[in-house]
């Protein structure tokens, strides 16, 4: 979720946008739950903090739902895109407070394992947020993978970025219920 935030806000920035990215983490050991925020705007953000009431709320492991109440005070209109091979209809019905929520069910880490090979889902959930959301654009982002993801091979943020732009192209075959 660090690196998700990381590159959100920074395509923001290469969006000509103001964005602010933070993450929240307790123990410090592989695996522990994480929450990482990001705020974008068209104007300086001068809040700071924890965001209490998301616009978005992305899950890259549902399992994090049975360790922290992660749908509790959602407001009327927070999208939820969640990384699971449920589908959007089986997931509602099993979490019946977000039944009137805007939610989107992705296979992130299917994707990941396709493209590269491993469980990472967190650069192609990315292309699937920003086909349904337009919150930043595709030139954005491909800027923001390479200049977060500097440090490792060409070969693996292309390929982190083909899985993106594999999920983007997913939005056009999904409804949100």
């Amino acid at each position: 979720m660090v690196v998700t935030s990381r590159i959100l806000g920074t395509a923001a920035l290469y969006d000509g946008l103001y964005a602010q990215d933070f993450p929240l983490y307790g123990a410090a050991r592989r695996g522990a739950p994480v929450m990482a925020f990001v705020r974008i705007d068209d104007k300086p953000i001068l809040l700071r903090g924890h965001i209490a009431k998301p616009d978005i709320l992305i899950l890259l492991d549902e399992s994090i739902i049975g360790v922290k109440d992660i749908f509790s005070d959602l407001p009327d209109d927070c999208t939820i895109i969640i990384n699971t091979t449920r589908n959007t209809g089986d997931f509602k019905n099993s979490h019946p407070e977000i039944r009137d929520l805007s939610v989107y069910c992705v296979d992130g880490t299917g994707l990941a394992l396709e493209y590269l090979k491993k469980p990472i889902p967190n650069v192609v959930i990315i292309g699937f947020l920003i086909g349904i959301t337009d919150l930043i654009t595709i030139d954005a982002f491909k800027n923001a993978v390479r200049e977060e993801l500097g440090k490792y091979p060409e070969d693996l943020i292309d390929k982190n970025i083909k899985g993106a732009l594999k999920a983007h192209e997913l939005v056009t075959a999904v409804t949100a219920t």
